[in-house]
């Protein structure tokens, strides 16, 4: 395999970050989702002993049935003067304006963020209300709840609950395994169909009767086949959060626009003579970042850029198993199944057009999203949007030691030297160095580049959700077809 937010709008009383997610038009370019967290003038009391900032909180398509529901994941950052750094603030409430908020949100026991989701037991279509949120001022020095100039910017990404439960991994169909897709081994190491992940508890991997196995044609590129996966690497029967659609190219504007500059200018996708000609539209204009095309997925991205975002929004990178669980659900899978549940393409209407955005065509429209639509849509069995194609999905792994030695642990809201995630846990670098992998298939412009290699000429633009080619290759820094979304583990009963 080779290499391969919106926008923001600052006005004198009202603080605008629209962190968009995909929706479809018919038939045209995919447009957003709208996502808008508006941020209203802060409230302070008692000389700033409390701070408190409304929300104004909207999206379309939003939805809670009886499998699940979609939430938006809101987080504040602080400033005291325009040349000083954004600063992470922790959010101790969050409640609606009024008795009939359309939302019900929880801020995280980290205090990090606070998910809000439709509060009915029943919900689709769009939702707007407001939102109050007290920020938890023991995370905010005295002097900047004291400064004079003090500014507040909200951000929100939109998710979707992946509940509590079991699921598969691996293939019914035997030709997988030359994908380095897992199974359940039999005594002598061979294929013995799906391998059911039933709880968090510590994964036997070997040639031995009911575990877990795989065999690599190329370890450096599916794994070492070593284990066993230990308790604490997330394997998604506890219930999480994914980003409903990849980091898009607004969003990551707005992420290097609050880090320092020196920090940005290491995460900063620009450079190369291919990236504006192959959909990277982030660019300098007035001394801030800004992309032409914010709600287009954001490619270039290196595992550091998007461990980095992750870490800076309060989520985590997801792991391979928390990617089979997101897009198949607990169902028994049908043999080379994509995330939209089936194994044929044909039927898939959400395409990449010649200009590198998201096509929608005919039953791709999110807003009439059904399980009998999101095969045209190729949303997952949660609803989780463009699993399989778009742009790689990278995920750790539990074909390496460091991928293994992932606890899950989550962002706070800031980095380190280089614009560096912080999380000890968490792998680490871009050259060869593990821990990560790529599923779900990535979009390449160019037929040299989809006929370079191969191995990947048939992951490309989708991948069958089991194929591991690349499950375990820690490289790539950045490419065309390389991007990122990130997760959270829900609290326990919230």
């Amino acid at each position: 395999m080779r290499s391969g937010a919106r926008r923001t709008t600052s006005r004198s009383a009202w603080q605008l970050l629209i962190a968009s997610a995909l929706a479809i038009a018919t038939p045209a370019v995919a447009h957003a989702n709208d996502l808008e967290v508006s941020a209203g003038p802060l409230q302070r009391g008692g000389g700033g002993a409390t701070l408190r900032v409304p929300l104004r909180v909207s999206w379309k398509n939003a939805w809670r049935n009886a499998k699940n529901h979609d939430a938006v994941w809101l987080f504040v950052k602080l400033r005291g003067a325009p040349n000083s750094g954004w600063r992470h603030a922790r959010i101790a409430s969050a409640i609606g304006e009024s008795g009939s908020s359309p939302f019900a949100c929880q801020p995280s026991a980290d205090r990090v963020g606070t998910f809000c989701r439709p509060a009915a037991a029943t919900h689709r279509g769009d939702i707007f209300g407001t939102v109050i949120v007290e920020i938890d001022t023991a995370s905010v020095s005295a002097n900047l709840r004291a400064a004079p100039g003090l500014e507040v910017r909200a951000f929100g990404l939109e998710m979707v609950h992946i509940p509590d439960g079991p699921f598969s991994v691996g293939d019914h169909d035997t030709a997988s395994v030359t994908r380095g897709a897992f199974y359940k081994s039999t005594a002598a190491g061979g294929h013995g169909g799906p391998f059911r992940i039933t709880s968090e508890d510590p994964i036997r991997v070997g040639p031995e009767e009911g575990a877990l196995y795989y065999r690599p044609q190329y370890p450096q590129y599916e794994g070492d086949r070593a284990g066993p996966v230990p308790a604490e690497f997330p394997k998604g029967t506890r219930a999480f959060y994914i980003m409903k659609y990849e980091i898009l190219q607004g969003q990551y504007a707005a992420f290097l626009n609050t880090i320092a500059p020196y920090a940005a200018s290491f995460r900063t996708p620009l450079g190369g003579l291919d990236y504006a000609a192959e959909r990277g539209s982030i660019r300098i204009e007035n001394g801030a970042y800004v992309a032409a095309v914010p709600n287009r997925p954001a490619n270039f991205m290196s595992w550091d850029d998007g461990t980095a975002f992750a870490d800076w929004a309060g989520l985590r990178p997801m792991t391979e198993l928390e990617f089979s669980k997101a897009a198949r659900g607990p169902v028994d899978p049908v043999a080379s199944d994509y995330p939209w549940g089936t194994s044929s393409k044909a039927s898939l209407a959400r395409r990449l057009g010649t200009e590198g955005d998201l096509i929608a065509v005919g039953a791709a429209d999110e807003r009439l999203l059904t399980e009998d639509t999101r095969e045209a849509l190729g949303a997952s069995y949660y609803w989780v949007m463009d699993l399989g194609g778009s742009v790689w999905e990278r995920a750790v792994t539990i074909g390496h030691p460091r991928g293994r030695s992932f606890r899950g642990t989550h962002g706070d809201g800031m980095l380190r030297d280089y614009g560096l995630a912080t999380n000890a846990d968490w792998p680490l670098g871009d050259h060869e160095a593990g821990g990560y992998g790529y599923r779900g298939g990535g979009y390449y412009e160019r037929a040299r580049e989809r006929a370079r290699d191969p191995m990947a000429r048939d992951l490309t633009p989708h991948s069958p959700t089991e194929w591991r080619s690349f499950g375990s290759w820690g490289g790539g820094p950045r490419g065309v077809a390389y991007g990122f979304r990130a997760v959270r583990t829900a609290d326990p009963a919230r």
